[in-house]
């Protein structure tokens, strides 16, 4: 079965207007976030087509395991999303599933994908810390910015996050993330910004535990404890065979045809567990399962 989702869409202080280009419709101008395969409480994907529509991958997950391979988890493990930063995001890090265990979520470990970027942009990923001591130090005298790793990027770009590692998406950057189902963020520092007329709340205490130190090795190749990610690039007609779990894709480029179904730049769906689809068409996908 080939199910397509309807994304939800989430304002941001530091978001802009890019999303709309990818999904091809109007958006907010602050659109931050969409969350294009989701069964996250805080931001649930509906169906869109066939005898599931109007249902949400949540529900189905929870009443037809057979669509899923009968997987064993109670939770659907995966969140992806597409990002726009139009401005900087906070300095944040997540937990690991240990410490996220208290809150019943998963950790947060995630990868991204870069789709656009303005010249110059850049990631920040880890730091150069050699203890806590010195981390919690240099937090605490509000003197830790200028120890953060940062990464110049490009369009293609792939950098794997493990929960753990301190991070922020810079302005002028579009990406795609999947990462484990889990909506637990600690900001460090987020620039003195207001929302609502209000600073956003920091978390400093949290981050402090769960920041790893060291931790200055940017990783570009991709760890599947989580999840599997391939980025496919499909010419001609091909057979596919999906995973046990299931296959979740996101058309990221062209136009073309999944079992005789048009898909296009845009689209997020899955294909249930082992089931045969042909793609045809010039398409760039990216493809996760676990």
């Amino acid at each position: 079965m080939i199910i397509f989702f309807n994304p939800v869409l989430f304002d941001k202080v530091w978001g802009g207007n890019k999303i709309g280009d990818f999904l091809g419709y109007n958006v907010s101008n602050t659109c931050g976030e969409c969350w294009g395969i989701s069964a996250h409480k805080n931001g649930e994907c509906s169906i869109k087509n066939g005898i599931y529509k109007d249902k949400t991958l949540k529900y189905i997950f929870d009443n037809h395991k057979d669509l899923f391979g009968f997987y064993e988890g109670k939770e659907f493990p995966i969140l992806i999303k597409i990002v726009d930063a139009k401005s900087d995001l906070s300095i944040q890090v997540h937990p690991d599933d240990e410490y996220a265990k208290k809150f019943n979520s998963y950790g947060k470990t995630e990868c991204w994908y870069i789709l656009e970027n303005e010249p110059d942009a850049e990631l920040i990923i880890g730091h150069n810390f050699k203890t806590k001591e010195d981390l919690v130090n240099k937090i605490n005298n509000n003197d830790f910015i200028n120890h953060l790793n940062r990464v110049k990027i490009t369009k293609g770009d792939y950098y794997f996050i493990n929960s753990g590692t301190l991070h922020a998406i810079c302005a002028g950057i579009t990406l795609l993330e999947v990462q484990q189902s889990s909506d637990i963020t600690y900001r460090i520092y987020d620039y003195n910004r207001l929302d609502k007329g209000k600073l956003r709340e920091l978390h400093v205490k949290d981050a402090i535990d769960v920041i790893k130190v060291p931790d200055s090795e940017v990783i570009t190749s991709h760890n599947n404890k989580y999840f599997d990610y391939l980025i496919l690039h499909n010419q001609t007609e091909t057979v596919y065979h999906s995973h046990l779990h299931g296959d979740y894709i996101v058309v990221l480029e062209g136009l073309g045809e999944i079992n005789n179904q048009p898909i296009k730049k845009g689209d997020f769906l899955m294909v249930s567990s082992n089931y045969k689809y042909t793609l045809k068409g010039n398409l760039k996908i990216q493809k996760t399962w676990f």
